[in-house]
């Protein structure tokens, strides 16, 4: 991208401030994962950089459960411009529901999203065993702990829109995502 995704600006507000107020929304603390430490006090959201660095979602994960003081941490990438409430409502409660290790939804394409699911603090171990083999991939655990996979269908009839996983990871695709958010732009003739 050539710019961190979290400063990115849709409708008025960075991918950051819209990330935490969207997790606000289900999630009575929010934590930003990743960068350097400090305290946003304009977000009134604490900022834990990763504990372990270079090693990518995985590694966030990793520190999002650490740093957890709750049984279930809902984590969401600052990459995913289209994730609505609705859609965090529902993993949050089959997951609270389920009691799984790792509750994750199943794109329209067939991917799961390790980046907008709900991690068990218990799931803590898996992570680190695969980070102490130098593996980065977050699916890459999921067969280590009880995961249950929501799949498509369910998050559809549920109202969750087909593109909501679509992320920004180039600048065309932030161009999308910021037509599709603010609308076609008024130009001056």
């Amino acid at each position: 991208m050539g710019r961190p995704k979290a400063s990115l600006r849709l409708d008025g507000e960075s991918m950051l401030e819209r990330q935490i107020r969207l997790l606000r929304s289900v999630a009575r603390r929010v934590t930003v994962v990743g960068g350097p430490t400090g305290y946003l006090q304009e977000l009134d959201a604490p900022y834990v950089p990763d504990v372990v660095t270079g090693r990518g979602p995985l590694g966030g994960i990793y520190t999002a459960l650490l740093q957890s003081r709750t049984e279930f941490s809902l984590v969401l990438g600052c990459d995913l411009p289209f994730v609505t409430r609705n859609l965090l409502a529902c993993l949050m409660l089959r997951a609270k529901a389920d009691g799984s290790d790792v509750t994750v939804p199943r794109s329209p394409d067939g991917c799961l999203q390790p980046l907008c699911a709900v991690y068990r603090r218990c799931a803590l171990h898996a992570v680190r065993a695969r980070l102490a083999l130098g593996l980065n991939k977050p699916r890459g655990f999921f067969p280590m702990v009880r995961c249950t996979v929501i799949p498509w269908r369910e998050l559809a009839d549920a109202g969750v829109r087909p593109r909501v996983f679509d992320n920004m990871n180039t600048l065309e695709e932030y161009e999308y995502a910021r037509r599709r958010v603010e609308g076609p732009a008024v130009g001056v003739v």
